[in-house]
C-alpha cells in the first residue's frame, strides 16, 4: 500500500498497516489502516544503528596484525563493518502492544500508569495497539488487579449504605437483596471481591464476541478478553459512591463500543447494537442472580 511517512512526509510503499521503519528518514512509524480511519504517527524519531568504527591508523594496523588474537565467531574483523544481521540484533527493539505488555521493560508502576492513562485519554489508539500484543493472552493481569480493587470499593459502599440508609434503599431495591447484603459473612465478602471481577470479564468478553460474530465480524475471542480486562480500569471510579458508579458506567460504555469497533471493524451502528444487546442480557442475568442470593 502507498502512504506517506509522518516524520519526513515522503511517499512510502509498505506491505500492510502497522509498525514500520521509514527507509528514508529511519524513523519508527505506525501506518494506520485506512479502512478504520487510523492515522499515521511517529513511534520513535529514528532507529539508531551503530556506526562502523573508524579505520585504524597505520601504527594501530601493524599492532593489530601482530597481536595474534582472532575475532570471536560471528564477529566482524577489526576495522571491518558488522553484518546487517549483527546490526539488527544490536539495534534497540520495540515491543508491540500496550504499555502493560512492556511491563518487564518499564516496571509494574509505570506500566499500570501508562496503560490507564492511554486507555482513558486515547482509546482508539490504545485498542489498535492492544491487538499487536506479543502473543494471544487470556484476561490480562491488569484487569484482575484493578477489577478486585474496584469490587472492594463497590462492596464497601454497598454495605455501608445498607447498614446506614436501608429505609431509603427499600424504595428502589428488593428487600431480599438488602437482607443478603446485611447478613454477608467474611467468606462471602472475600468471594465476592475476588471472583466477581473475573466472572464479569469472562461474561462480557464472551457475549461481546458472540454478538459481534452475529453482526458479521471476523475476530478472535482473546481480543475480547483483553478488551473487557483493560476496561476494568473504570472500576476504580467505584471509590466514589453514586457519582463514581455513574461515571464508570457511562465511560465504560463508550470504551466498549469504541473497542468493539476497533477490533472488529464493524461500523458504529453495528458496534452500538452489539453493546446494547450485551447490556440487555447482562441485566437479565444479574437480576435473578441478585434475588436468588437473598432467598
Amino acid at each position: 500500500m502507498l502512504t506517506i511517512c509522518p516524520r519526513c512526509e515522503k511517499p512510502l510503499s509498505v506491505p500492510k498497516p502497522g509498525p514500520q521503519v521509514c527507509h528514508k528518514c529511519g524513523a519508527l512509524i505506525f501506518i494506520g489502516d485506512p479502512m478504520r480511519d487510523e492515522e499515521n504517527r511517529i513511534l520513535k524519531e529514528k532507529v539508531v544503528t551503530p556506526k562502523p568504527p573508524e579505520p585504524d591508523s597505520e601504527e594501530d594496523e601493524e599492532v593489530r596484525k601482530d597481536d595474534g588474537v582472532e575475532p570471536a565467531e560471528g564477529a566482524a574483523p577489526r576495522g571491518g563493518v558488522p553484518s546487517a544481521e549483527r546490526l539488527a540484533q544490536s539495534a534497540p527493539r520495540w515491543t508491540p502492544g500496550v504499555a502493560w505488555d512492556r511491563m518487564g521493560e518499564i516496571g509494574f508502576v509505570e506500566a499500570t500508569y501508562e496503560t490507564t492513562r492511554d486507555l482513558l485519554t486515547a482509546p482508539r489508539r490504545f485498542f489498535t495497539e492492544m491487538q499487536m500484543g506479543p502473543e494471544p493472552r487470556f484476561i490480562p493481569l491488569y484487569g484482575v488487579i484493578v477489577g478486585i480493587a474496584g469490587a472492594a470499593f463497590n462492596l464497601f459502599w454497598v454495605l455501608w449504605m445498607v447498614h446506614n440508609h436501608r429505609p431509603l434503599l427499600e424504595q428502589y431495591v428488593p428487600p431480599a437483596l438488602l437482607d443478603y447484603f446485611a447478613t454477608m459473612q467474611t467468606g462471602d465478602i472475600i468471594a465476592q471481591v475476588l471472583l466477581s471481577p473475573i466472572a464479569g470479564i469472562v461474561i462480557a468478553a464472551f457475549l461481546l464476541f458472540a454478538f459481534s460474530l452475529l453482526f458479521g465480524a471476523k475476530t478472535q475471542l482473546h481480543l475480547f478478553y483483553r478488551l473487557a480486562g483493560f476496561t476494568a480500569a473504570l472500576d476504580l471510579f467505584y471509590a466514589v459512591p453514586v457519582i463514581g458508579w455513574a461515571v464508570a458506567f457511562i465511560w465504560r460504555s463508550v470504551l466498549l463500543v469504541t473497542g468493539v469497533r476497533v477490533i472488529t471493524g464493524l461500523p458504529l451502528r453495528r458496534a452500538l447494537a452489539v453493546f446494547l444487546i450485551y447490556l440487555f442480557l447482562s441485566a437479565l442475568m444479574l437480576m435473578p442472580a441478585g434475588l436468588s442470593s437473598g432467598g
